[in-house]
């Protein structure tokens, strides 16, 4: 039970930025032509922000089913990396347990249990986050949703904003550190900009990323160059 509220304790400052991006994707979703219960039922099954930041706006374009799930399958391929080092900490664990954990792991759990502190029971300890960010992601988005007819298009705009710079927040110390990192962002970027002058609904996106990808291997290793 210490190692749950540890984890409840330690996601809480985190959980006051995924109430405001859930409720930026609320609204976002009702823009699109979901309905409150569509848009809370999204968050509370795919538990994917970027994702369903994408799908949504590939919905809004009316972009074929086949694009989003392409889309969405490359966008959540990070969580093969993720997933393989957290259950590797939780490799004494049954079978059923590793399964419900693996449920909630996002980009945020991931970062807060990697760098976490020995715990007494690191299962507990995720489960104590992932209660917790999982709670606020579908609130939020149920708050969005439901503030729809309340603010204006031009504020829900403004709020999905928020989704861009949570992405910069967690690429800023990797940008730093690694310049492969950064020319591979900066050319996936630059490419995903010409791209879509010449195409939409979606394919410009899942072109940029594996032509990024494919950069990325391209470059030199850092440790070669120096």
């Amino acid at each position: 039970m210490r190692s749950f509220k540890e984890g409840i304790k330690t996601s809480l400052p985190v959980c006051i930025g995924m109430v405001s991006v859930g409720i930026s994707f609320g609204l976002s979703a009702r823009h699109a032509g979901l309905s409150v219960v569509q848009a809370t039922l999204m968050s509370m099954i795919v538990v994917a922000g970027s994702s369903q930041f994408f799908a949504v706006e590939m919905i809004a374009k009316g972009a074929s089913p086949l694009i989003i799930i392409v889309g969405t399958f490359f966008i959540n391929l990070r969580h093969l990396v993720m997933s393989t080092y957290i259950m590797n900490r939780l490799k004494d664990e049954s079978f059923i347990k590793k399964l419900i954990l693996s449920y909630v792991i996002c980009d945020e759990s991931f970062t807060l249990f990697s760098l976490s502190k020995k715990q007494e029971d690191y299962a507990s300890f995720l489960g104590g986050m992932n209660l917790m960010l999982y709670t606020s992601w579908s609130l939020g988005t149920l708050a969005g949703a439901l503030l729809m007819n309340v603010v204006s298009s031009k504020f829900a705009d403004a709020l999905g904003i928020a989704i861009y710079a949570a992405f910069i927040s967690m690429l800023m110390p990797s940008l730093k550190a690694s310049r492969k990192i950064l020319l591979t962002v900066v050319f996936t970027a630059l490419v995903n900009v010409l791209l879509s002058t010449i195409m939409g609904n979606g394919l410009n996106i899942i072109i940029s990323m594996l032509t990024g990808a494919f950069f990325a291997t391209a470059l030199p290793d850092e440790r070669a160059v120096v």
